[in-house]
């Protein structure tokens, strides 16, 4: 059996450690966190609420993550969970659900989304078991207006199947159709289509006087009350205080999602001046008690930053229990660099040599001029001479920096016989000149 030498066991814990280091750096590429390249949003209908709050912090979220954001109209919150769900969305804006949202991860609540009930005047609805048989829309399917809608009138015995085909008109249909004599709609305050529909003056708010009862029967919804004249006065439209049900707006995403396009949301959202264009937004302060479910990781720290020293002792005690990967990532850390070192040390000799080489080349240069100068008394050709030298000296105190060849001795000699090559070359021509002017 060979003896085993001491410069073998080295190559072989150089290379353990190589490969130690290959391997660790392989799972940190697999599993390291990255922002897509396009960032797919999910928001709403075009001009709704989820539409301008998309398009509010698109231009930020893109130069946070240096990602494209594609913001994507859809029917709704439904169609949001769905699809986000699916992996076609990486963000998405959905409606507080029960029984959908722990499939995914809260990022941040937005606004609050009032349930409005409006019906026609004239039409004889002034509650809302009066809606049953009644021409009434409901919005879409897929969408989260119509899912809370059909919520809120199973609780008054209600059933989807009572309803006729006009349920999946948009609310704004009532303005262009006088059949319908009433609509349901869950939006913001701010909601460009219901504040539109209300201006007409053709309809009245139907009070939800069970939004007590509801509110314990249904999670997500809280009772509030629509003051009166929100959205105008003279006439006040409300004409009086309004009782209703409200449920909240949430940003989310996969459970996956990268941590740094989790914070770029939040800073899009919280750290921006967004509430100039959606004034009913949730502040940074009211998000945690407005949030009964769980938040991604990262939004959880930007919420309760002091969790993070709960969070830095598990590090630490993850560190200790690392340890011995700790030190074969550092030990080949050391490796690469002697390796580096070695390389840079090898270019640097090869740049020297190239540098004598041309060093070389420049004083056989400056041997050809000398001999050349001395042959010849025409003062064109001195001159040529002369910017040859000056610009061979320039050349050398330009390209050749190294330390180590600057002390060269040959280096001196280039530029000791350069300097003297130009004296000689300037006596002769103020002789030659001197000359022809006293002949």
């Amino acid at each position: 059996m060979s003896q085993i030498s001491t410069s073998r066991i080295r190559s072989w814990i150089t290379l353990a450690m190589v490969l130690t280091l290959v391997v660790a750096l392989a799972t940190w590429w697999l599993k390291r966190d990255t922002v897509p390249r396009t960032i797919h949003f999910a928001t709403g209908i075009a001009g709704g609420m989820y539409d301008l709050l998309g398009s509010s912090i698109v231009d930020s979220l893109a130069k946070r993550t240096e990602s494209s954001v594609e913001v994507k109209n859809t029917n709704g919150s439904k169609e949001n969970f769905d699809r986000l769900v699916g992996g076609e969305f990486d963000l998405a804006i959905v409606q507080g659900d029960p029984d959908r949202i722990e499939e995914i991860s809260v990022i941040t609540p937005l606004f609050r989304e009032y349930l409005f009930v409006v019906a026609r005047k004239g039409s004889g609805i002034e509650t809302v078991g009066q809606l049953s048989g009644r021409k009434l829309c409901i919005g879409p399917k897929g969408s989260g207006s119509r899912a809370a809608a059909l919520k809120m009138l199973e609780h008054f015995s209600i059933s989807e199947s009572t309803l006729g085909p006009e349920a999946d008109l948009e609310f704004s249909e009532l303005i262009n159709d006088p059949s319908l004599e009433a609509a349901i709609v869950v939006a913001g305050i701010v909601h460009p289509e219901l504040r539109e529909v209300l201006l007409t003056n053709q309809f009245d708010l139907i009070p939800i006087q069970s939004a007590a009862a509801l509110e314990l029967d249904m999670p997500f919804i809280r009772r509030v009350e629509v003051p009166r004249g929100l959205f105008a006065e003279q006439p006040s439209v409300p004409q009086e205080a309004c009782p209703t049900i409200a449920t909240t707006a949430y940003l989310v995403c996969r459970e996956n999602a990268s941590t740094d396009l989790v914070e770029a949301a939040l800073k899009a959202i919280h750290e921006e001046n967004l509430r100039l264009k959606v004034p009913t937004l949730v502040s940074r302060a009211e998000a945690v008690g407005l949030t009964p479910t769980r938040f991604h990781p990262a939004a959880q720290r930007y919420f309760n930053p002091e969790d993070n020293l709960g969070e830095m002792v598990g590090v630490m005690e993850s560190l200790v229990a690392t340890k011995e990967l700790l030190f074969a990532l550092g030990a080949g850390i050391y490796l690469l660099w002697l390796r580096w070192r070695r390389m840079q040390e090898k270019e640097l000799q090869e740049i020297v040599q190239r540098q004598k080489e041309h060093l070389d080349k420049l004083l056989t240069e400056t041997l050809r001029i000398e001999k050349k100068q001395a042959e010849t008394s025409n003062p064109e050709a001195l001159r040529n001479y002369l910017k040859s030298v000056t610009r061979i000296k320039l050349q050398a105190l330009q390209e050749f920096t190294e330390e180590e060849l600057r002390g060269d001795q040959e280096f001196a000699i280039l530029i000791e016989q350069c300097s003297s090559l130009i004296n000689r070359i300037q006596l002769k021509l103020l002789s030659i000149l001197f000359g022809q002017e006293s002949a």
